[in-house]
């Protein structure tokens, strides 16, 4: 199947909100199970039954809180992105550019680098995974594009420094080491200098 171009790729739509408590607790031990068994053994290797049964749960009651194991994944990708944007340390240093540098590389940013190589993968084939990266990635692109709005060309910053991080996400995930998190940060920081 080709790579469907961006211009017809259909909109994200995500699930339905949960109704009640009991269901919202259900949808969050998904999204949880689902994180742990992505991250550990990489979403193709992992099957609805897998989660189903991880969660305690029949695959019916995953799927009826999510249409697909592509619309899981964006949904424990954005849930990962939620709650590191909302860690205590995220905000203070997102507003600071030596401190954002480190938050493409960090430890606590591995796990959503892992998660979103595969989704990449996945969102070849998966229209669900496509439509809900490129939301992702249309959302993040703004904030970033913001941040670097003293930049001479906030867009391209933005790409750029999203670039890098896909980047730098691949490589981890191959397993190749990160140099030391000093010179990496010098490095990019450099690279970025004469755009910034």
């Amino acid at each position: 199947m080709p790579v469907t171009p961006h211009a017809t790729r259909r909109a994200f739509v995500p699930p339905d909100p949960p109704r009640t408590p009991k269901s919202a607790s259900t949808r969050r031990r998904l999204v949880d199970v689902a994180a742990r068994l992505f991250v550990e053994r990489g979403y193709s290797a992992v099957s609805t039954r897998d989660i189903a049964a991880a969660a305690k749960l029949t695959k019916g009651a995953l799927y009826g809180h999510f249409r697909s194991k592509g619309q899981l994944l964006v949904e424990v990708i954005r849930a990962k992105v939620a709650e590191r944007d909302h860690a205590v340390d995220f905000e203070a240093a997102a507003a600071d550019p030596a401190a954002g540098i480190a938050l493409m590389f960090d430890e606590p940013g591995r796990e959503i680098r892992v998660l979103e190589v595969d989704a990449a993968a996945a969102a070849r084939h998966d229209p669900d995974v496509a439509a809900g990266l490129a939301a992702l990635y249309l959302d993040r692109h703004a904030r970033i594009r913001d941040a670097a709005s003293e930049t001479r060309d906030p867009d391209t910053a933005a790409w750029l420094i999203a670039a890098l991080n896909a980047g730098i996400a691949m490589k981890e995930s191959t397993g190749v080491p990160l140099p030391d998190a000093d010179r990496l940060r010098v490095a990019i920081d450099d690279a970025l200098h004469g755009l910034l």
